[in-house]
C-alpha cells in the first residue's frame, strides 16, 4: 500500500535500517471519525500555498489557521489549540522544523501530529535532529487529495489515542469521577457546589441544587470523544465545568458534517432535545479534555418547573443561541422575491459542488439566464407585474430541473443553475422543458405579457475556483447567442 502512495506522488519507496517500528495507537485511520471543525495550523509565508491548503481542508469542513512562521505558530498555537500542523520546510533554518518540539511542549501534546512540506525529502528526514520528530511529510508539489488523506489519517490516529499506560486525560473512554466517593451525602454536596458556580444555576436554593444533582454524575471526556450523537434520545443535560466541545450536524446525504459552533466552560448542551422531547439534532465532540456534570432529564425538567429563575435563565440561553443562528442563516437566506438561492448561497454551494466534481472528475455545467425586456415590462405595467414575471421564471426553473441541481437568482433579471452530472448535449432538452413550462405558467397565471429568456452555458471537466469565473464563461456564450440571433433576424 505504501508503494501505491509513493507512486502516486512520483516517488520511489526505499526501506532501510533494522530498528523495530515505533509503537502507534491501535486505531485504524480508516475508521470514519468526526473531523469537521478540526483546526489545522498552516505554517508557511507562501499565500498561494495557504489558499490551496485552505481549499483542500474546507472540503472536509476543517479550519485552516495560517501563520507566516514558527514564532507566530508558537503564539497562535497556545491560543487556538490546533489539532494538527502543516509546516513548510522552506522556512528559514532558525524558524522552521527545529521549533517543532517547542510547539508540542507549548501545546502539552507529545503526540501532536506535524506534516512537513518538503522539496526533496529523504528517507532519513524524519529522524534528523533539526526535523524534531515530525510525524509525516509530503513532497512538493503535492496533490490536494493526498494532503487530505494524510491529514484525515493522522487526525484519526491522534484525536482519540488509547494506550495502556496513558494518563487519565488521554484515555479513550470517559472517566466517571463520582464513583470515587464513598459518602453519598458528601458527593451530593460537592456536585451541588459545582453546579452553583455556573451562572445558569446560581438562582437555585440549596434544596433545589441537591435535588438536581441527586442522580447526577461527573464525567471527564478525552479529546475526540463523542459525548452524544445526532439521533440519540434526550436523556441528559451536560454542564461544562471545564474544556471545550464542538457541535456538528450531519448533512442530509450523511457524507459529511457541518460545524454548528463550539461551547466552553459554564455553558450547557442537550437542552433543546429535552425541551422538544425529540432526538438529538446534532453530535457533540470533546475538543480537549472536558469535565462535565451530567444531569438527568427528569431532574432538570422538575427543576425548571419549580424555579422561575432557572426557566428564565434557560430562555435567555436559548434566545441567545437562536439569535446567533439567525445571524448566520441571514447570510445565506433565500432570495426574498423568488425563494431561490441567493447570490451568496450560490457562491457557498458552488465551492462544495465544484470541489466534488473535480474530485470525482464528473464535470459541472452552469446555465445562466437573462429575462428579456424586464425593464420595458416594469415601465409599461408596473413593478408588481415585473415581480410576478421573475417569480414565474423561478418556478419554471425549479420545475424544469432536478432536486439535486442548484437554482439561484444572482442579479435583478439574472438566474443561474448548477447542473450536476450534466453535459452540454443535455442543455437543449432542459431549455425545451423550460420554454414549455414558462408558456404553461404564463397562461395559467394569466399574465398579459410573454416571457422570454436568453440562455448561456459553460461546462468544464475541471470547474474553476469561483462561480464568478464560471458565470463569465456562460455570459460570453449568452452574448454570442444574442449576436447570432440578431444576425439571423436581420438576414431573415
Amino acid at each position: 500500500m505504501l508503494e501505491v502512495f509513493a507512486a502516486r506522488e512520483g516517488l520511489e519507496l526505499q526501506i532501510s535500517g533494522s530498528d523495530r517500528a515505533t509503537p502507534v495507537a491501535e486505531i485504524s485511520a480508516l475508521r470514519r471519525r468526526l473531523i469537521a471543525g478540526a483546526r489545522v495550523l498552516v505554517v508557511t509565508p507562501d499565500e498561494t500555498q495557504v489558499a490551496s491548503i485552505e481549499q483542500a481542508l474546507a472540503e472536509d469542513g476543517m479550519v485552516a489557521l495560517p501563520v507566516p512562521d514558527m514564532h507566530a505558530a508558537l503564539t497562535r498555537g497556545s491560543e487556538d489549540l490546533p489539532d494538527l500542523a502543516i509546516i513548510d520546510t522552506a522556512l528559514a533554518s532558525d524558524d522552521g522544523a527545529g521549533l517543532i518540539p517547542a510547539l508540542r511542549s507549548r501545546l502539552g501534546r507529545a503526540n501532536f501530529p506535524v506534516i512537513l512540506l518538503a522539496e526533496r525529502p529523504e528517507v532519513t528526514a524524519l529522524h534528523r535532529p533539526e526535523v524534531g520528530g515530525a510525524t509525516d511529510y509530503l513532497a512538493k508539489p503535492y496533490s490536494p487529495p493526498m494532503l487530505r488523506a494524510r491529514v484525515r489519517a493522522w487526525l484519526a490516529r491522534t484525536l482519540v489515542t488509547h494506550t495502556e499506560s496513558a494518563p487519565p486525560d488521554t484515555v479513550d473512554e470517559p472517566v466517571t469521577l463520582g464513583d470515587a466517593h464513598d459518602d453519598r451525602g458528601a458527593t451530593r454536596t460537592l456536585l451541588a457546589g459545582m453546579l452553583a458556580s455556573v451562572p445558569l444555576f446560581r438562582g437555585l436554593t440549596p434544596v433545589q441544587l441537591n435535588s438536581l444533582v441527586a442522580e447526577a454524575t461527573e464525567q471527564v471526556y478525552p479529546s475526540g470523544h463523542v459525548i452524544t450523537r445526532q439521533g440519540e434520545l434526550p436523556q441528559s443535560l451536560w454542564v461544562l465545568l471545564s474544556g471545550r466541545v464542538r457541535v456538528v450536524e450531519a448533512t442530509t446525504d450523511g457524507q459529511a458534517e457541518m460545524l454548528l459552533g463550539e461551547l466552553g466552560q459554564a455553558e450547557v448542551f442537550g437542552e433543546l432535545g429535552i425541551l422538544r422531547d425529540q432526538p438529538r439534532s446534532a453530535t457533540v465532540v470533546a475538543v480537549e479534555r472536558t469535565h462535565c456534570l451530567v444531569l438527568r432529564q427528569a431532574d432538570f425538567v422538575a427543576a425548571l418547573n419549580e424555579s422561575v429563575l432557572l426557566a428564565n435563565g434557560l430562555l435567555r440561553v436559548v434566545a441567545s443561541r437562536l439569535y446567533d443562528a439567525d445571524r448566520k442563516l441571514a447570510r445565506y437566506a433565500p432570495d426574498p422575491l423568488t425563494g431561490l438561492n441567493s447570490r451568496r448561497a450560490l457562491h457557498e454551494q458552488y465551492r462544495r459542488i465544484a470541489a466534488s466534481a473535480r474530485r470525482r472528475k464528473s464535470g459541472l455545467l452552469v446555465l445562466a439566464l437573462d429575462v428579456l425586456h424586464l425593464k420595458i415590462i416594469n415601465d409599461g405595467f408596473g413593478y408588481t407585474l415585473g415581480d410576478e414575471v421573475l417569480r414565474t421564471v423561478a418556478d419554471a426553473l425549479t420545475e424544469s430541473t432536478r432536486t439535486t441541481d442548484v437554482v439561484a437568482r444572482y442579479g435583478g433579471d439574472e438566474f443561474a443553475v448548477l447542473l450536476l452530472d450534466a453535459m452540454p448535449k443535455d442543455v437543449d432538452v432542459i431549455l425545451t422543458r423550460l420554454r414549455d413550462k414558462l408558456g404553461a405558467l404564463t397562461m395559467q397565471r394569466r399574465l398579459p405579457v410573454s416571457i422570454d429568456c436568453t440562455p448561456g452555458i459553460a461546462w468544464s471537466h475541471n470547474p474553476p475556483e469561483t462561480v464568478e469565473e464560471f458565470l463569465r464563461e456562460a455570459d460570453r456564450d449568452m452574448h454570442e447567442r444574442k449576436t447570432h440571433e440578431k444576425e439571423r433576424r436581420e438576414t431573415a
